[in-house]
């Protein structure tokens, strides 16, 4: 743990003294997905012994006192790897002497989590969506394996010869004997959030100041799965040991940022835990935060749209666009008005060179808890031209995503989609935002 230490900061941790300290040596050096890999490796190859048992992919981060461990949960899905920043923050605090009670590092999806770091050494400049696969990971012939985050109600009485059970027993194993857990998240999006948390309290000097709420009930009202499952927050929330159990997306999977926040969450509820003296880095609380309430979810064909749709039309995510500069970013692709009244698709560079008709739309993805507001135009469909409407104001989470880039996951509800799919499609999970006022 002390090698690598120095290998990812060039310099242990004993000698720091005060928090300013700890800050220069830990959070001034920017954190890379090399040094999480390594991070990663070294968990991997560790073991706990557990309530008799012994527990693989965890290891034990050694603090002062005797009191039931807390464990940090990093890559229960494989594509995330922010929860490892966490993880190695631990370790930097045990070796600074200021850690109090001992830590447990939990890879959550091993085989997942083993995946997508190869494929990111493979092709580290490649996007992160072509790494969207290893969220669960792939078996010998390519087809995804079960959610780690998705685990069937009788996972104890089931035959641990199958791996995603296995793991799921073995994560109960642990959260039998920890107090608490926090589980670090990333999104697709720029997806910045408190997903759960069991009291208020553990959310004192959070830098992350937006809290999402009915989450598990919006996404189970519409479950068709064909076994009953659960999520790993709603089996270890029954346990009576598990005093604190908070959850979050920290950011978008691969960027710095992602990961300085999943670093600086932990820190935050490590010391309002009191298992250290080093003071979060966010020292503005107020007790006010960003209530997304999450909402119904919509499908394509809850949009207000016109009875215009024709049976050759596919539908895509887009937004109004009357000038090449409102065109987004991140958009590659525009909507085009031809002069006999039908619409085109056509890629930007060839538009500003030979321009098939009005620009009216550009294709685009939105963010995660991006705002829509009311009437505005989220999506068309080609060649109709049929405009797709929020019918009231909402910021999204959980958006469909483009089949180019998520073609091995369909439970995102890829588009473009056909006519006939708008009822059966996510569109989004809405979200109604109000102001919360915490009282620790």
């Amino acid at each position: 743990m002390r090698t690598l230490l120095t290998e990812i900061f060039n310099h242990d941790f004993p000698d720091v003294a005060n928090a300013t300290q700890f800050y220069a040596r830990f959070f001034k050096k920017p954190l890379t997905l090399a040094d999480l890999k390594k991070t990663c490796d070294a968990v991997r190859a560790a073991h706990i012994e557990i309530g008799g048992k012994t527990i693989p992919a965890a290891i034990r981060i050694k603090g002062k006192g005797k009191e039931k461990p807390f464990a940090i949960l990093a890559q229960l899905h494989g594509n995330e790897p922010a929860g490892l920043a966490g993880i190695l923050l631990a370790m930097a605090l045990s070796a600074a002497g200021k850690l109090e009670r001992d830590v447990i590092g939990i890879i959550g999806n091993p085989l997942a989590a083993a995946q997508y770091f190869e494929a990111w050494a493979d092709a580290p400049k490649a996007r992160q969506e072509s790494r969207d696969a290893y969220r669960c990971g792939l078996d010998k012939n390519g087809e995804l394996l079960p959610d780690m985050n998705r685990i069937s109600v009788d996972f104890l009485k089931r035959n641990a010869a199958d791996p995603h059970i296995k793991r799921a027993q073995e994560l109960y194993a642990i959260g039998q004997h920890i107090s608490g857990i926090v589980d670090i998240h990333s999104a697709r999006g720029n997806m910045v959030c408190i997903t759960d948390h069991k009291h208020d309290r553990d959310l004192k000097d959070s830098p992350i100041r937006n809290v999402l709420t009915g989450l598990a009930e919006a996404i189970s009202a519409n479950a068709s799965a064909a076994v009953t499952v659960q999520t790993f927050k709603t089996i270890l929330s029954k346990l009576p040991t598990i005093e604190s159990q908070t959850g979050i997306e920290a950011g978008r999977h691969e960027l710095p940022e992602t990961l300085q926040i999943a670093a600086s969450f932990t820190l935050s509820l490590l010391h309002t835990l009191g298992l250290t003296s080093i003071m979060p880095l966010y020292d503005k609380e107020t007790g006010v935060f960003a209530r997304y309430e999450v909402q119904p979810r919509l499908t394509y064909g809850n949009l207000e749209h016109e009875d215009t749709l024709q049976d050759d039309d596919k539908i895509y995510m887009a937004k109004a666009c009357p000038t090449i500069e409102a065109i987004p970013k991140n958009s590659a692709v525009v909507v085009v008005r031809k002069e006999d009244g039908n619409y085109k698709l056509q890629p930007i560079l060839e538009f500003l060179v030979d321009p098939a008709g009005e620009l009216v739309y550009a294709i685009c993805q939105y963010e995660e808890m991006e705002a829509m507001a009311k009437d505005e135009v989220v999506a068309v469909a080609v060649p109709s031209g049929t405009a797709f409407t929020m019918p009231s104001g909402f910021s999204g989470v959980f958006l469909s995503k483009s089949a180019a880039l998520y073609d091995k996951d369909p439970a995102v509800g890829p588009w473009p989609l056909t006519a006939d799919k708008i009822d059966s499609i996510k569109f989004c999970y809405p979200c109604k935002l109000s102001e919360m006022k915490v009282k620790f």
